[in-house]
């Protein structure tokens, strides 16, 4: 150890800060305590040469490998000392965050200045250290190799030996879902792929602890690789020719003790509160929020219509056919087969072929009233918008693509759109759009610069963006762009195939502040006549996993063919959908089973969440399915530890007269086992023990019947708690019928309500005396 070694030790210190709290209080997520945003014993050390690790107790988890940087045509390293350390500095500061301070190293690579500092925040203590390369007289001559980057700091050293540690990569299209890998980290433990398609990774062990590596800025230019000595590094794309004068690219590593969703929880906390990612947008989204009617891959009407009809006429007819059978649908998604696009696939003209809108998309509007989500892929070079092709707006158009660099372009675009009903835009082949093009590799600036220009006019004309085929980078960029509401999280959905298992992938776009999307799906196993030549065998599953997701709820069936008892179990009578207050999402054991694989977790899919109601009373969600071997979960394991609670309610697939009642602590664990197959998945709710009348009488509420989420804030406002009762503040449109279900000293009650002219409705949870409706 040099005489110059710093220590810093993350999150020792119990302070929160106030932004960051008013914004988790407001959010649906349970506030960060001294105890759960702590991540002591986490010890980060660097010293006078830039060397560094992450430390708990005698285990290094990260450990730093020498700095580099590629320019003028050659890679300069501090390995073999041609990147010499011209000096160092202690710099300090503060911002919103807090009080920080920096270790800085400046670097000569020929003649270019390189700038490396470590920066963390001291009060505040924030749990993480950002990593900085400022590039203080750019780069040239840097490109070469696109997967890989040019410059890396910080580098990690996987290290030769298994240490106990595990990972976890998001990586690939999908938001990191499609490609998502988890490893041993040790050397042979995986492979985790880069440049393009990478993004963040998590160490974690078997007691809590994890660490995640993520970028902090330029989050379309930063990339990392895992080269050839087994080293992770961070730092800016392989592929970019020169960085410009006073460019800063940053990487966060982001420790704590509370588990892989805990700690991913609050690290995005941080990064949306850091970047101001307001959730006015999701919270308010149509599309996130109603049931909607889907006609994209996978959807019967995907690029087909009704015998001898046009497009056109199969949207009335859907439209008149849903409203006799009443299910609300509150807008419709319209895909790929209603624009122009090119010989290659990419869009030449947005808007309607007069083959598939006779009269317009406006006359449709007219006749439905349906608000419309629109897709759209990549820009083709044909395209006539580009003034390279005649038209008026800046676009760089390259041999078989192009990309629009003009504010005024998404503007106009989106002001026509919105006369024909568009309230969500969904930006498809995002990873296609930005590998495919020379432009978005080459420089630091052009990627983004396409996405920011779309988000600010969306914001503009009072539209939502929702990503498709997106990387982890397009993933991060939407921190900075609050139109971003949703994102894809799975494949394409096809009858019968895997894409609903979306519980780890989940968990990022959580973090992000996006809600995740599992495409569409059927409500009824058999459609006939369509193109899949498939059927749907777990439409039940795919029904509640859509609604667990938080994000859209998209079914997307052929006429005369919609299973309207199992959808409505969505949503209320008027299409808002029912959801928990977060996405549900893979418990932190099963990663540690798929990384072990020695019965420390479940095999197969288990995942929770909440619904918070009332005055911070939680509800809790399991979903368990495909399970191939016993295991049992606690409420620890569930993450449930915040709430503590100590009963929960089984859902019987006979139905809800046979929904059983027990305890469930450490003691007494739920046993999943083998029965909880995909066709009949097992869920669970747990609720607080309500103690009313001296204590004599034990209140537990499971909430509306036959629904996925019995508990939400959709439909309980707030749960009043005296001496004597419990109320509960219900809300529905008018006219709608509900059951409201609980155990009142064990016996199971089931209480009729309909609501009046007002939507509001209030039940005293008393013995209710009606054999009719008393289990």
């Amino acid at each position: 150890m040099t005489s110059g070694t710093i220590f810093v030790l993350i999150g020792s210190c119990a302070l929160i800060h106030a932004a960051l709290l008013e914004s988790l209080t407001h959010s649906g997520h349970p506030e960060l305590r001294k105890d759960k945003n702590s991540a002591d014993g986490f010890v980060f050390t660097i010293d006078d040469q830039a060397k560094f690790s992450f430390t708990q107790g005698v285990k290094t988890w990260l450990q730093s490998a020498p700095a580099f940087l590629y320019t003028e045509g050659k890679r300069f390293s501090a390995e073999d000392g041609s990147l010499k350390l011209d000096h160092k500095a202690t710099e300090s500061g503060a911002d919103k965050m807090g009080t920080w301070t920096s270790q800085c190293f400046v670097y000569m690579a020929g003649s270019r200045s390189w700038k490396l500092c470590a920066k963390s925040w001291s009060s505040p203590a924030w749990p993480l250290v950002v990593f900085q390369q400022h590039f203080i007289n750019g780069t040239a001559l840097s490109a070469h190799d696109t997967d890989s980057v040019i410059s890396g700091f910080p580098s990690f050293q996987i290290p030769p030996e298994d240490i106990g540690l595990g990972y976890l990569s998001f990586q690939g299209g999908m938001f990191g879902g499609t490609r998502f890998v988890t490893g041993r980290w040790t050397k042979g433990g995986g492979i985790l792929s880069g440049g393009t398609e990478g993004g963040p990774v998590a160490v974690f062990d078997q007691n809590g602890g994890v660490c995640i590596m993520a970028p902090f800025s330029e989050f379309m230019s930063a990339s990392r690789e895992m080269d050839e000595k087994w080293r992770v590094n961070w730092g800016v794309m392989g592929g970019v020719v020169s960085v410009p004068t006073g460019f800063t690219q940053q990487t966060v590593v982001y420790c704590g003790n509370t588990g892989i969703n805990q700690v991913f929880s609050d690290w995005g906390k941080f990064m949306r509160t850091y970047y101001n990612k307001e959730d006015i947008y999701r919270k308010t989204d149509l599309t996130v929020n109603y049931l909607g009617y889907y006609t994209d891959n996978g959807a019967y009407y995907y690029d087909l219509t009704e015998p001898n009809k046009t497009y056109e006429q199969t949207i009335l007819d859907l439209k008149e056919y849903t409203d006799s059978i009443q299910v609300p649908f509150r807008y419709i998604q319209y895909d790929a087969w209603f624009y122009y696009r090119g010989q290659l696939g990419g869009t030449v003209l947005w808007k309607a072929r007069p083959d598939i809108a006779p009269h317009g998309l406006q006359y449709i509007f007219n006749q439905t009233q349906w608000p419309v989500a629109a897709h759209n892929m990549y820009w083709s070079a044909k395209t006539p918008y580009a003034k390279e092709n005649g038209g008026k707006y800046n676009f760089i158009v390259e041999s078989e693509k192009a990309i629009p660099q003009d504010l005024t372009f998404w503007v106009d675009l989106f002001k026509q759109a919105r006369l024909w009903g568009l309230v969500m835009y969904e930006q498809d082949y995002m990873d296609w759009e930005f590998s495919m093009m020379n432009a978005t590799q080459s420089t630091v600036d052009v990627a983004k610069t396409w996405l920011m220009q779309m988000g600010q006019a969306a914001r503009a004309t009072g539209l939502t963006i929702q990503y498709c085929m997106s990387n982890p980078r397009h993933a991060m960029q939407s921190l900075e762009i609050p139109a971003v509401t949703q994102a894809r999280v799975s494949g394409d959905y096809h009858p019968g195939n895997d894409q609903w298992q979306i519980g780890e992938a989940s968990i990022f776009a959580d973090a992000m502040g996006i809600a995740p999307w599992k495409d569409n799906f059927w409500t009824v196993t058999d459609q006939p006549g369509n193109r899949y030549h498939q059927s749907e065998p777990y439409p039940e599953l795919e029904a509640a996993v859509s609604t667990l997701s938080s994000g859209p709820v998209g079914p997307s069936n052929m006429l005369v063919h919609t299973n309207v008892s199992l959808l409505m179990q969505c949503c209320r009578a008027d299409g808002l959908i029912l959801k928990p207050s977060k996405p549900a999402t893979a418990v932190d054991r099963q990663f540690w089973q798929a990384v072990w694989n020695n019965s420390v977790g479940p095999s197969g899919q288990v995942w929770t969440t909440y619904s918070r109601v009332g005055h911070d009373l939680y509800f809790g969600i399991i979903l368990a399915a495909d399970i191939s071997a016993d295991f049992k979960l606690t409420p620890s394991d569930a993450g449930f530890q915040f709430f503590n609670p100590k009963t929960v309610i089984t859902r019987s697939a006979q139905g809800v007269k046979d929904t059983q009642l027990s305890d469930f602590g450490d003691n007494t664990p739920i046993q999943l086992t083998t029965a909880c197959t995909r066709q009949d998945f097992c869920m669970y709710y747990t609720s607080p023990v309500f103690t009313v009348g001296s204590g004599k009488t034990k209140i537990i509420i499971y909430g509306e019947e036959h629904k996925f989420v019995p508990m939400s804030r959709g439909r309980v406002s707030n749960i009043d708690i005296t001496d004597n009762d419990v109320t509960v503040t219900l809300q529905g449109t008018s006219g709608e019928n509900i059951i409201f279900t609980y155990f009142y000293d064990g016996q199971m009650i089931r209480r009729p309500c309909t609501f009046d002219h007002t939507g509001i409705a209030k039940l005293r949870l008393g013995y209710y005396h009606s054999s009719n409706d008393r289990v």
